[in-house]
């Protein structure tokens, strides 16, 4: 054609880096890898190569070159489709598909910028956060899409189960178009917010002498009797009178992609 065009592509990456990569390290660790049969694994030990595929999704740009061959040769620009730049001045923060085990995800310091692929496409095409400083502590993040243009504020809580007196509530997540990509690519663009709701998206003021409890629609049904219980997988948040906070959603995609 004439003109320009863009689109996305999916390629599975081979298992054959992997293999190999986990051959390096047992060299290293002076294991015998000539027993090793002909897929690269150890037949004693077949969880000693790690065969998960990566699934690289990628943006391409087809343009006209410039000058004499312009009407002849066509230029092909590929870029990955999800970029995710951490914006925060202090914290860094792991990523990962939501259903991956922990040892996919993606630690971005902050201030940094990094492409994101998938781990499985059977799992949700979902991402979920948290963290990296403290990652023990913390859980990961509801799951929110990478297409969906926007922002979302994610709840950050932690494993104990406290509620009072964190440091960190939540982090937003804002959605936009990455430029050059014909509207395929995304640039996402997380940072944390101010516990007391200083600039963050929702923010709630208790002016009442109560106490008040605050929840996601749908998310828990009896946000008292989880405290009382001090259940660690609660989803509730308890406002103190006169008490100023940031809102964020435990769970931020509810449709769908967690089918």
């Amino acid at each position: 054609p004439s003109g320009s065009s863009n689109g996305v592509i999916r390629a599975c990456s081979s298992r054959w880096p992997n293999v190999t990569k986990a051959i390096k390290e047992q060299k290293r660790k002076d294991v015998d890898v000539t027993t090793w049969n002909s897929d690269g694994c150890d037949p004693e030990n077949l969880g000693i190569a790690p065969l998960e595929p990566t699934v690289f999704e990628l943006v391409y740009q087809v343009t006209a070159l410039s000058g004499l061959w312009g009407e002849l040769s066509r230029m092909v620009t590929i870029t990955p489709r999800f970029l995710i730049k951490n914006e925060s001045s202090w914290l860094d923060i792991d990523v990962k598909q939501v259903g991956a085990p922990d040892t996919s995800r993606v630690e971005i310091k902050y201030g940094e910028m990094l492409p994101f692929y998938w781990f499985d496409l059977t799992l949700p095409e979902l991402v979920c956060a948290r963290p990296a400083q403290s990652r023990n502590r913390f859980k990961w993040s509801g799951g929110f899409d990478m297409c969906t243009l926007g922002m979302v504020p994610l709840r950050v809580r932690r494993i104990d189960g406290s509620i009072n007196q964190l440091s960190l509530r939540s982090i937003r997540v804002n959605v936009e178009l990455q430029p050059g990509t014909g509207g395929s690519g995304t640039i996402v663009s997380i940072r944390d917010e101010d516990p007391n709701g200083e600039g963050s998206l929702f923010k709630i003021e208790n002016h009442s002498p109560f106490q008040i409890f605050v929840s996601q629609d749908g998310v828990l049904a009896n946000p008292a009797s989880g405290l009382l219980r001090n259940d660690t997988s609660l989803s509730c948040d308890m406002v103190q009178p006169g008490e100023r906070t940031s809102y964020a959603l435990d769970v931020p995609w509810r449709q769908g992609k967690y089918a």
